[in-house]
């Protein structure tokens, strides 16, 4: 029995939990789900201590220095992070170049328009109020309070009745980090069951090249770069430290905080320390003051984030050129000593990247998030251990383990390249691309329609003017007038079917009203004169509802307000970042199909802007660049940008404007206006038009989306198939 309970102690309870958790979500599936919760409950109660344990260890370690040892000691850990700075990232710019051929686009979304917050940098850094700093979390502010602290007590004689306050306050701190920790594989066990038995192949399938990425790049950074440069250069041996890094590393890869772990990351590393006879106070003092503060500054880990913006880059079209790699490498080391949603904004907007992008990175951060941080992990383990033995003057190539690891590193690099190559390449043939994705999609709940190429001569007589509801009810019919290739909102898709967001709208109209629909095509200076001679009843496709027509026709209730834009090359759109440098341009050539007041008013206030008005927004994108950019809407220029991955959609700052679109009727067609607003409200109540712009506009449903699959759904389907064989 006491056999049984010698091992059941020495079991490694943290890499159980994580297996046991793989295995059960792969067995039940999303039946659990409901252990999220218990996961994310046991990563607040990790969180308690950890504020408190930041303040305690860098005041306590600094303050406990000389003012000789903490020169030493910082510039040595300056050295070392700089230099692990430098061979991380050759490694990550060498990963860029497995990265294959493709094309780009994405859907609308309010967020990819709207003009980027200010980064108050100052506040980042500059503690004005430290309390305030631990209670909104702001990690950067805090420890350079209490490197200042702790700092401003090394000369101070009196120090010691502070220090040995902290540090009894530490070690209750880390005792109860202890004890949470024993119960944490419950807390690891729940969150990766919920993980692997939610996550679903639509989540992977846009973005798995970046995800190979990462995995390659965060595999080779964690199991060889940073711990075989540990084992070459220090007495600490491979597997010593993968034993040591073990629990962080689990706890990290699960919750994908590295924040919860810095304790135990620190008492890790004294305990190795004093189990090898190479812990003194010096090298503890050492280990309490470098762990956060690695944290703080760029890690490898975060610094493999940089991939997203290679790959965004990639994703767009342009990819980075060898003469962009120093400026991206200095501009990266510089933004990201801030928060990490604050470097991939600023990094995407400074390499001329549209910022839907960053989107793309929030839809995978979380997955991502079980590399990056188990890679921050062992960063914070390299640098602290390589800094320890660098200030006792034992850092050394002259051994055989030396000459084998730094070998094996360089094997490693391009094997672990070209597996990424391999996989890419081969998922780049089998990704759907996103003008596929738009060409494809259908409208559901259709009736029985006819799609005209023209306008009828029967129409053309000027008899069928004066429409009213109950006419079209006598007749069985519904005209519906749309603009040819307007996406998102009428347009073709690769069947030859209309469809559209108002072509969803009009089966839905006719459906009410127990009719078939008939829809007849029409240019945009065509509108007033086809419904007033009644060659359709209404008319649809995005209509700009402009004061010019109110005189002619009659337009409905707003359906939709949209976002005007420009569209332009993706390389060209940061000349379009704001009101001032359009209007500074010397000539300019703008491009529009709707918007005439407008365009007429920007031509005669600005004379260098030449207007070209043209027939359909293809036009456009197909002439010989004659036009420097499109007036549009961003909904529609999103939309566009996927048949044509080159060009991108810019709000240039200072010049916001949104407007109205919605439906027009004849002026006459008093009856119909009626019935279209009142049924309009009735669809806003019921969600009908919030649905038809997830669909549409947002892309949301575009891709269905599948029953997660797990082991227990296959055992129940084939012993069904068996019974029902029987």
């Amino acid at each position: 029995m006491n056999k049984v309970f010698d091992w059941l102690k020495n079991m490694n309870w943290m890499l159980w939990a994580l297996i046991l958790g793989i295995a059960t979500g792969l067995i039940f599936g999303e039946r659990v789900a409901f252990l999220k919760p218990i996961g994310e409950g046991f990563v607040s109660l990790m969180q308690i201590t950890i504020f408190p344990y930041i303040v305690v260890s860098l005041v306590v370690g600094l303050g406990k220095f000389s003012p000789d040892q903490v020169k030493t000691v910082l510039a040595k850990a300056a050295i070392t992070m700089l230099a692990l700075w430098v061979v991380g990232l050759a490694a990550i710019w060498c990963f860029t170049l497995t990265l294959p051929s493709h094309d780009a686009g994405t859907f609308f979304s309010p967020a990819l328009v709207a003009q980027a917050p200010d980064v108050d940098f100052v506040q980042q850094y500059i503690p004005s109020n430290p309390f305030a700093s631990m209670a909104e979390g702001n990690v950067p502010a805090l420890v350079i309070f209490c490197i200042a602290l702790g700092l401003a007590l090394i000369s101070n004689s009196r120090k010691n009745q502070l220090l040995d306050v902290l540090e009894v306050v530490g070690q209750g701190l880390t005792v109860m980090s202890k004890k949470v920790i024993k119960f944490f594989p419950i807390g690891i066990f729940s969150m990766t069951a919920s993980t692997a038995g939610t996550i679903g192949s639509e989540e992977l399938s846009n973005l798995q090249i970046y995800l190979v990425l990462v995995v390659c790049l965060g595999f080779y950074l964690m199991f060889a770069l940073l711990p075989m440069l540990v084992a070459a250069l220090t007495p600490v041996k491979y597997r010593d430290l993968i034993k040591v890094m073990r629990n962080a590393w689990i706890t990290a890869f699960s919750t994908g905080n590295v924040f919860i772990v810095l304790p135990v990351i620190t008492e890790g590393i004294k305990a190795h320390l004093q189990k090898i006879k190479r812990s003194d106070e010096e090298s503890d003092h050492i280990a309490e003051v470098l762990v956060p503060i690695a944290y703080t500054f760029p890690s490898l880990g975060k610094l493999t984030t940089l991939m997203f913006v290679t790959f965004a880059a990639w994703l767009t079209g342009n990819p980075i050129s060898l003469e962009q790699i120093p400026n991206v490498t200095l501009s990266a080391m510089l933004s990201y000593f801030a928060n990490v949603h604050i470097a991939i904004p600023y990094m995407l907007d400074s390499l001329k990247i549209p910022a839907d992008s960053y989107q793309l990175y929030l839809s995978m951060s979380v997955l991502t998030a079980k590399v990056v941080s188990p890679t921050t992990v062992v960063y914070i383990f390299a640098v602290t251990l390589l800094c320890i033995f660098y200030n006792k003057q034992q850092l050394h190539l002259k051994r055989i383990r030396s000459v084998y690891y730094l070998t094996l590193l360089s094997v490693l690099l391009p094997a672990f390249m070209v597996l990424s190559f391999t996989t890419n390449n081969h998922l780049a043939q089998s990704t759907k691309s996103s003008d596929d994705v738009i060409a494809n999609m259908v409208v559901s709940d259709q009736v029985p329609s006819d799609v005209l190429n023209h306008v009828p001569k029967a129409y053309q007589s000027g008899e069928l003017s004066l429409t009213n509801i109950e006419i079209i009810k006598k007749r069985n019919l519904l005209r519906i007038g749309y603009l040819v290739d307007n996406v998102p909102f009428s347009y073709f898709n690769q069947k030859g079917e209309l469809v559209g967001f108002d072509i969803g709208l009009a089966h839905k109209l006719a459906s009410d009203l127990q009719v078939k629909v008939e829809f007849i095509p029409f240019k945009k200076h065509q509108l007033a004169e086809y419904l007033n001679k009644g060659y359709f009843d209404v008319a649809m496709s995005g209509l700009e509802m402009s004061v010019a027509d109110l005189s002619a026709v009659r337009f409905s209730n707003p359906v939709l307000e949209l976002q005007l834009a420009l569209v332009a090359k993706d390389h060209r759109l940061k000349e379009f970042a704001t009101r001032d440098l359009v209007l500074s341009k010397p000539k300019l050539n703008l491009a529009h199909v709707e918007y005439q007041p407008l365009m007429r008013d920007v031509a005669s206030k600005h004379q260098q802007i030449t207007i070209n008005q043209l027939n359909n927004h293809q036009a456009f994108f197909e002439s010989s660049n004659d036009n420097d950019a499109l007036v549009i809407s961003a909904e529609a220029g999103f939309a566009w940008s996927m048949f044509y991955p080159e060009y991108g959609v810019v709000v240039p700052k200072g010049a916001e404007l949104k407007y109205p679109v919605g439906f027009a009727v004849a002026k006459r067609n008093v009856d119909i206006l009626s019935y279209l607003n009142t049924w309009l409200a009735i669809q806003q109540s019921k969600g009908t038009i919030q649905n038809s712009y997830n669909y549409w506009i947002l892309g949301n449903g575009t891709q269905t989306k599948e029953h997660r699959w797990s082991l227990l759904d296959e055992f129940s389907e084939q012993a069904g198939s068996y019974i029902e064989s029987q």
